[in-house]
């Protein structure tokens, strides 16, 4: 029964306002188990219980904490899109299409491993502190008039 509190726990990652840390480290679990259960136990033995509940440190993958799946989908039509706006005004005219694309300034945050579920890729948000230059595009329906 505890063990199974144990593997929710983890699965659930701590609460940064009650556990004070970001992620689960051995360590901090080790302290948890003693204030959950006043079972002291070594970090070790820690890492062992949750191998045993088919917890392991991965990697997680990156996600951003502003991501709007509604962007991204629309993102990934954009030629359909362009092909539909354009159909009309540039039948039978050749068009070009510039953009370019995002440049970042600044330093990129890595993960540290986190306990998840084997065979899972959990989900963390990283550390985004940095400056983006945003995409710019322009559409020429002459192309005497491209500079």
């Amino acid at each position: 029964m505890q063990k199974a509190e144990l593997r929710a726990l983890v699965v659930r990652g701590p609460d940064p306002e009650i556990h004070h840390v970001v992620r689960w480290r051995c360590a901090d679990l080790r302290a948890e188990v003693a204030r959950l259960w006043s079972v002291e136990v070594h970090e070790n033995t820690i890492g062992v219980w949750l191998g045993e509940l088919g917890l392991a440190r991965l990697q997680p993958r990156p996600v951003h904490p502003k991501k709007d799946a509604a962007a991204e989908a629309a993102f990934k039509n954009f030629a359909s899109l362009v092909r539909t706006k354009l159909a009309d005004a540039a039948a039978n005219t050749p068009v070009e299409i510039w953009f370019q694309d995002e440049a970042r300034v600044g330093q990129k945050g890595t993960h540290a491993y986190i306990w998840a579920p084997i065979g899972s890729r959990p989900l963390m948000v990283r550390d985004n502190r940095h400056d983006n230059a945003y995409l710019f595009g322009a559409i020429c329906r002459h192309v005497a008039s491209v500079p």
